[in-house]
């Protein structure tokens, strides 16, 4: 069945239109500031850490680094030595004559602690609870002369008898002993 045209124009006609009117404002509402502003600092905070540890990562990268470089052009201190400055120590652990722990110091590779300067002092300085043979002897001619041939300077050697020829390191002075006497004794190698 065809409907006739009369009835469907009176359909259209019959149906409503509804429009909706909506208005926007041309500011937006306000929106609670205070969770933004926490979160700005917290950021920036982050990010400052952030960049922190990473030069803190960069830092660490290039020294191990420059070890690394460092250790190709000098050879490292044998186990249980300690590196300072250039040079190698050892702290004996038990006591012999000043000749004996001479030929110790040898045997290593090393000899006795020539003293240099007073960083070379200062380190030793702390460690002594006792004292430690070092490379200094008497010559009767020279008078105290370390291992390497200088001549000891603007140092004195405290003895109190004549046959005192060989030298012990106490804290920060030098004292004569009998070379006889057991000590502990500082072997030095000097990293070429």
């Amino acid at each position: 069945m065809e409907a006739s045209r009369s009835e469907i124009s009176a359909a259209d006609e019959s149906e409503e239109v509804t429009y909706v009117s909506v208005k926007f404002s041309q500011t937006p509402p306000p929106r609670a500031k205070a969770p933004q502003d926490k979160r700005v600092p917290h950021l920036q905070s982050a990010v400052l850490k952030g960049l922190a540890i990473g030069f803190g990562m960069l830092s660490i990268s290039l020294a191990i680094a420059l070890i690394w470089k460092m250790s190709d052009c000098h050879p490292h201190c044998p186990q249980e030595w300690v590196a300072y400055r250039g040079s190698c120590y050892s702290i004996s652990t038990e006591k012999k004559d000043w000749n004996s722990s001479q030929e110790s110091c040898r045997a290593q590779g090393a000899h006795l602690l020539v003293i240099s300067d007073t960083w070379e002092m200062d380190l030793f300085k702390s460690i002594q609870a006792e004292s430690f043979w070092i490379g200094l002897r008497n010559s009767t001619s020279s008078g105290w002369i370390w291992e390497d041939g200088s001549v000891l300077s603007d140092a004195k050697v405290h003895s109190n008898s004549p046959v005192q020829n060989c030298a012990v390191l106490m804290k920060d002075q030098y004292h004569a002993s009998s070379c006889e006497v057991f000590a502990r004794w500082i072997c030095e190698k000097i990293l070429r």
